[in-house]
């Protein structure tokens, strides 16, 4: 339906809820007047609050890799910055026009049955989604086969948003194991060929280990074939920890 104005019938969106609207009132005069930046370990930084590079700096091959509608991996250890420059990476396309947004797939760690992996994946991204502008959000889940609706999904959000490419960044993909994991990466080869304009022009696979090792932990340990369900993947790229010259940089801020 349509939204009513300010003031019509007495609606009023700031006022619907009035002690939600007290609580913000509050949490905002409890905010500090000036934040002063800090160096941080827990969690992904925030240029506003923290001491950080750009992530550009530390990931030159991605503006290339997303250019050319690429799908590939990011890997690193912990506290490398990875989640912070997924992050910053998609902010920065948004800012170039994409329809581009960083989702974490901790939510379905440990889930092996397919159906309920996919409804993971997609309520994971659907929250993260909400930094995004209302007309650029994915629309319902569609009706379809397991082992199929999360494609279908991404495409029907593709086809919404396009012209526009969407970028996905997709993190802790390696906590995704057996046959959901294996699920997973079919379902974004399957739709491989439809992008830009009916399907993610380009998504990252981003956790610790490279694809081959999860994908090897998937099937047991048998050794991954060139006819992988992944084989789609353009380049693996790691994120190394700090160099001197990078340390001093952040030191100088």
């Amino acid at each position: 339906g349509e939204v009513e104005e300010e003031g019509a019938h007495g609606y009023d969106p700031r006022t619907t809820c009035p002690r939600a609207a007290a609580r913000g009132q509050a949490a905002r005069a409890r905010l500090p007047v000036a934040m002063t930046r800090f160096f941080n370990t827990t969690g992904p930084c925030v240029p506003e609050w923290h001491y950080m590079l750009p992530p550009e700096a530390r990931l030159p091959e991605v503006d290339t890799l997303v250019a050319r509608y690429q799908y590939f991996v990011v890997h690193a250890a912990r506290q490398t910055g990875k989640t912070t420059a997924m992050r910053a990476l998609a902010a920065r396309f948004r800012g170039q026009g994409m329809v581009a947004l960083h989702a974490t797939l901790e939510a379905s760690q440990g889930e092996g049955e397919v159906a309920a992996a996919e409804a993971r994946w997609i309520s994971a991204i659907e929250l993260a989604a909400r930094e995004l502008t209302v007309g650029d959000r994915p629309c319902a889940a569609p009706s379809a086969a397991p082992g199929t609706r999360f494609s279908a999904w991404l495409q029907a959000w593709a086809e919404a948003v396009a012209p526009r490419p969407l970028v996905l960044f997709l993190d802790e993909a390696d906590v995704v194991r057996g046959e959901a994991l294996v699920n997973l990466l079919r379902q974004l080869r399957a739709g491989f060929h439809l992008r830009p304009s009916h399907f993610p022009a380009s998504v990252a696979l981003v956790g610790m280990r490279d694809l081959r090792d999860y994908l090897a932990a998937a099937k047991d340990g048998t050794p991954v074939n060139p006819g992988s369900p992944f084989n789609i993947k353009a380049k693996s790229l790691t994120l190394p920890a700090f160099t001197e010259s990078e340390v001093a940089a952040l030191y100088a801020q």
